[in-house]
């Protein structure tokens, strides 16, 4: 399917993301808050890993993938992930190709309630994978890693540390399905 308005292509499977970020969560009143993640591969099949901002208040010099909240201006929610990777990757997506995985966290802080978070992670093809520009502001530094160095948290001399858990498992799994669909 393909929206005229962006120029985004997603496979009907995900055609329940192909709404605002109200609406779905009007229909999940579980959860709170949307973000998102988005998967990039690039030719040579590595993952583009971010860095956070050493100056960041939320996990500063953690890597992770691109991603952030789904905002009630966005269109949907795969415009959403498509916004974020250009504001913080500086990549155009063209194409959805999965939903790879989500997770949920919570976050509290004394005296706010409790507020559950979906993360929904997506793969995402893009115009041109080597032209990563990142907003300074977010992130310092950037990089494409392999499986195995995912798994050991090493990508040449650069120690990988993650958010939590989770952040790693969501690698991974973009491996796997990445395998899977050859």
């Amino acid at each position: 399917m393909s929206d005229p308005t962006h120029s985004l292509d997603y496979p009907s499977s995900l055609q329940e993301y192909v709404v605002p970020g109200q609406d779905f969560l009007r229909h999940h009143p579980e959860y709170d808050i949307l973000c998102t993640g988005i998967i990039v591969f690039n030719a040579e099949g590595k993952l583009l890993l971010v860095q956070r901002a050493a100056n960041e208040m939320a996990f500063p010099n953690f890597w992770e993938i691109p991603g952030g909240k789904v905002d009630d201006t966005d269109e949907s929610i795969l415009h959403a992930a498509a916004r974020e990777l250009k504001e913080e990757a500086g990549l155009e997506a063209t194409r959805v190709l999965r939903k790879v995985t989500q997770f949920t966290f919570t976050d509290g802080r004394p005296g706010h309630p409790t507020k559950t978070w979906l993360k929904l992670i997506f793969e995402m093809e893009v115009r041109d994978s080597d032209n990563v520009v990142l907003d300074p502001v977010e992130h310092q530094k950037f990089l494409f890693a392999s499986e195995e160095e995912i798994v050991n948290d090493l990508v040449g001399d650069v120690k990988l540390a993650y958010i939590s858990p989770p952040n790693k498992g969501v690698k991974l799994e973009a491996f796997r399905l990445q395998r899977e669909a050859l």
